[in-house]
């Protein structure tokens, strides 16, 4: 009977959903929690709040007295501001009061007195009741009344009483049975002499009491003055008149009631006590209502709670159906065990169930995969043997002791040994040679210690021996293995003979630039020399850097534009080790230049000898021009000599004589000046022609090249009636030159049309030379004859050493004019046609610049 109760109950469970039990449960515990937790905590709280309002009706009456006090001093500071008014110093300035008994003191009762400002007293919030004017003695002199309230007849003795000390009195008494606060200051006339007091009477009463407290006024909280002695409340700010004359332990059970004494208040002959009354009703009200807040949160609280608790059982309740339905999917997928969805109910008896039948499906399910996994480990075996035997590198199996028990086909085929002969014996004494046995030993400890078929596989590079003796390089790698219990090694051989030849063949070519005679190096983007050969020293020592170092901010820049066009560059440096022509050759995808360097020193050597020797052959040039024009030049030059000669024999004479006039001997020695003068500039121009001199570079008008050179061929151009015509540029035709080898390329052409004219009648001999800037800002020169031209076939090598088409010509001066101005950068063209004359036109750099100086 038990069991069936028991499983039916179960069964009963097992249809409740998990979310549901658990939040009648909650609700269950809730409410037992609740029924003791309840009345504790109400207490607790009524505790902390009866404890608490003590604190803060302390509080709230030492804030009362405080501004009880505040506002009392209020009245003092204005009873002494009014003593020292201006208004009363001057109206008691011309006052003398004579001590006359029975004489009624003065009233005023709607209008202010004189001495008391009109706007004085309107901001007090409570006005006084009666504001005086005594002598010295007491005596009452003027009187403000204020209100209706006439002067008590207690004043002038209460007077005479507190005006006994000199200084000012302010304190609280009672006149006639009404309480009244009392505040005497001394005044004085214009002249500083005391004259008596100001009296201040304030009536002490319920709105004094209430404006006493204006800025925390409280319809629930009352304060009231007591009398020390008979325990009555004397005034209070109530609005009822319930409360005066009251005693105070008479209200202790409807008010909570705190007494505090004053400090001090002058020459008052009472004892009072300042109290603040609250009603213990409204006490009452308000802790229940604290009460009432707290249960509701602990009501609140104690509903999230429950709610939380549910949606945490939902959530787990979830989480295991969850769990249920991948349990069944795996069960049907993986296992081929049909389970049914688990619907609804209490997840937990479900998922206790499951796990009972599921338990014994896995048992089941784990012998049949058992079985089929033993097969397929067989022919998993056979595979991997397979494997062994095709593989293209030798694999030896081995026991922990090292012996082989496995040797497959490609290990027989290098090694030299069947497997039959090799089984059983050591590996390391068989085919490894004595210095790698230890190596080999060390690499299979290792793997004792740490023998997990995850242990990272380590390479050792060995060498091996084969069955002939002859030893090799191999890598050799060991890897465990676990079959049954126990623990073999497969050993994977790996002939490296072929790659140890190729490293070398690498290394080898790795060490080409080091072992260059010429510089190479390589500079990466940000400019740092990576590598450099000992060659480079002497590049790296004209940069001023070392290897691993930055070249100078100019290479640098010249590194980044080579590798951003990705064209190569040829620079030529000249160091201290000699000049050097540098190949720079980006390789952009890697970011780096290669530096190729050239020894030019011996180059440049040579082609500065071939200028040198180029010079002298110009000079020698020029010496044979100028031999060649001796004739003329020395008739040009006897000119002036006869010219000298004739006038100076011309004054010989007539000074001998004694005849001719003063200015007539000037006028003859000036002339001797002047052919003097030609003659010198002659000869000038001919040692200009004929010095040898280093070559300059310097600016100089082609215009006056052009002259001179005229000059120098003057005589021929006479003898041979040539006409020149001379159609120079009006601006100076600038260029950077020198200026002697042009004058002497000018001077050849213009020699050569002298030749070429010469078979021409003697009125058909024209010369034109024309000066100026080509569109291209070229300055030019060009010398256009009418001669008999030039064949075709001999201007193609016009220029070529040793051609002349003259029969007594060497056939060098149109070939020097042609180096002379290539040097210039500039160029020399011909023209010409069979029987129309010859067009010769250089062209050089113009420099406009200068041109424009010298004009302007």
């Amino acid at each position: 009977m038990t069991h069936s109760r028991r499983y039916f109950l179960r069964r009963l469970l097992r249809r409740v959903p998990m979310p549901v039990l658990a939040a009648l449960f909650g609700l269950l515990t809730g409410a037992a929690v609740w029924i003791v937790i309840d009345p504790i905590q109400t207490n607790a709280i009524g505790n902390i709040f009866d404890k608490e309002l003590r604190g803060q009706l302390e509080t709230r009456a030492s804030e009362s007295l405080a501004r009880f006090d505040s506002f009392t001093q209020s009245y003092v500071n204005t009873a002494r501001l009014l003593a020292h008014h201006r208004r009363m110093a001057d109206y008691l300035e011309p006052v003398f009061w004579f001590s006359t008994e029975g004489e009624a003191p003065l009233l005023y009762k709607k209008k202010a007195p004189v001495w008391l400002p009109e706007d004085a007293i309107e901001g007090l919030p409570v006005k006084p009741s009666l504001a005086l004017l005594a002598d010295l003695e007491g005596n009452i002199r003027e009187i403000y009344q204020l209100g209706d309230k006439a002067l008590p007849r207690e004043t002038t003795t209460e007077l005479q009483h507190a005006l006994a000390n000199e200084q000012q009195q302010a304190y609280i008494t009672r006149l006639d049975g009404d309480l009244y606060m009392l505040i005497a200051e001394r005044v004085e006339d214009a002249s500083y002499n005391l004259m008596g007091s100001l009296v201040l009477l304030i009536r002490i009463d319920q709105d004094f009491l209430r404006a006493s407290q204006q800025r925390a006024s409280n319809s629930q909280t009352t304060v009231a003055l007591v009398d020390g002695e008979t325990q009555t409340i004397l005034a209070s700010s109530s609005n009822t008149d319930l409360l005066d004359g009251a005693n105070i332990k008479a209200l202790e059970s409807d008010y909570v009631i705190t007494a505090q004494s004053f400090f001090d208040y002058g020459n008052s002959p009472l004892n009072l006590l300042f109290a603040t009354l609250i009603s213990r009703d409204v006490v009452e009200a308000t802790r229940q209502s604290i009460i009432a807040v707290e249960r509701r949160h602990r009501l609140t609280g104690a509903a999230i709670v429950g709610l939380i608790f549910v949606l945490l059982f939902i959530l787990i309740s979830s989480r295991i159906n969850r769990l249920l339905k991948r349990v069944a999917k795996f069960s049907s997928r993986a296992l081929q065990i049909e389970h049914p969805t688990p619907q609804g109910g209490n997840q937990l008896l479900i998922m206790e169930d499951w796990i009972r039948s599921f338990t014994q499906a896995v048992m089941r399910a784990r012998e049949e995969m058992r079985a089929k996994y033993t097969a397929e480990i067989q022919e998993r075996e056979a595979l991997k043997t397979a494997v062994l035997d095709a593989s293209l590198d030798p694999i030896v199996t081995i026991d922990q002791a090292g012996r082989i028990v496995d040797f497959n086909p490609t290990a027989e085929k290098i090694f030299g040994y069947d497997r039959d002969e090799v089984l059983n014996q050591s590996l390391d004494q068989l085919i490894l040679d004595k210095g790698s046995r230890e190596a080999f030993n060390s690499l299979l400890y290792d793997c004792l210690e740490e023998p997990a078929p995850e242990t990272p596989t380590v390479l050792r590079t060995l060498s091996a021996r084969r069955k002939d003796g002859k030893l090799f390089p191999v890598e050799v790698a060991i890897k465990p293995v676990m079959l049954e219990d126990r623990l073999f090694f497969t050993t994977y051989i790996r002939d490296i003979s072929e790659r140890k030849r190729q490293a070398q063949e690498i290394a080898s070519l790795a060490a080409f630039p080091g072992e260059s005679p010429l510089p190479v190096l390589r500079i990466n983007q940000p400019g740092v020399v990576i590598y450099a050969n000992k060659a480079s020293d002497a590049l790296l020592e004209y940069w001023g850097c070392k290897r691993m170092q930055t070249v100078p901010i100019y290479w640098k820049r010249l590194v980044d534009r080579i590798l951003e066009s990705g064209r190569a560059r040829e620079v030529e440096v000249e160091t201290s080790g000699g000049v050097f022509s540098l190949l720079l050759a980006p390789v952009a995808n890697l970011g780096y230049v290669n530096v190729y360097g050239r020894d030019i020193t011996a180059i440049r050597q040579a082609e500065e000898e071939a200028r040198h020797r180029q010079n002298e052959l110009i000079h020698v040039s020029r010496l044979s021009t100028m031999g060649e024009m001796a004739t003329g030049i020395a008739h040009e030059l006897n000119q002036p000599l006869s010219a000298i000669v004739n006038f100076a024999n011309g004054c010989a004479r007539r000074i001998r004589l004694g005849i001719g006039e003063k200015e007539e001997l000037v006028r003859a020695m000036e002339q001797i000046s002047l052919q003097a003068k030609r003659a010198g500039e002659i000869i000038k121009r001919l040692r200009g022609m004929v010095t040898r001199q280093q070559p300059v570079r310097e600016y100089a008008d082609l215009n006056a090249l052009v002259k001179d050179a005229c000059a120098l061929i003057a005589h021929d151009r006479q003898k041979l009636r040539i006409t020149i015509e001379l159609l120079l540029s009006r601006q100076p035709v600038i260029a950077r030159i020198d200026p002697v080898q042009i004058e002497q390329v000018i001077l050849n052409l213009l020699r050569n049309a002298l030749d070429a004219l010469g078979d021409r009648p003697d009125e058909d001999r024209h010369l034109l030379i024309e000066t100026g800037f080509s569109s291209q800002g070229m300055a030019f020169i060009r010398v256009k004859d009418n001669g008999s031209g030039i064949a075709a076939e001999d201007l193609k090598h016009l220029f070529d050493p040793f051609f002349s088409t003259k029969k007594t010509g060497m056939g060098m001066g149109l070939s020097i004019s042609q180096t002379i101005v290539a040097e210039h950068n500039g160029r020399i063209m011909a023209d010409s046609l069979k029987g129309k004359g010859t067009v010769f036109t250089i062209e050089l750099p113009a420099s406009s610049v200068i041109a424009e100086s010298i004009a302007s």
